[in-house]
C-alpha cells in the first residue's frame, strides 16, 4: 500500500480534482481502499469515509504538479 496510518494526503473528488486534506485512519489491502478523516467544505465536523487508493495523492505530488 502506498500510504501509512496518520499520514496527511490530498483527497481527490470524483472528477480527480483536489478536494482537500485528509488523514489516513485505516487501510484494506484487499480492496486497496483507505479510511480517511475528511472535512467536507460545507460541514464543520470531519467525516470518516472509505476511498480507493487512486483518489489519494501525496501532498508533495500536488506541489510539484502545479
Amino acid at each position: 500500500m502506498k500510504f501509512h496510518l496518520s499520514q496527511k494526503v490530498i483527497l481527490l473528488d470524483t472528477e480527480y480534482k483536489p478536494a482537500g486534506v485528509a488523514v489516513i485512519l485505516d487501510q484494506n489491502d484487499e480492496s486497496r481502499k483507505y479510511e480517511v478523516d475528511y472535512t467536507y467544505p460545507d460541514r464543520e465536523e470531519s467525516q470518516k469515509i472509505w476511498v480507493p487508493e487512486e483518489r489519494l495523492v501525496l501532498m508533495q505530488e500536488i506541489g510539484t504538479a502545479v
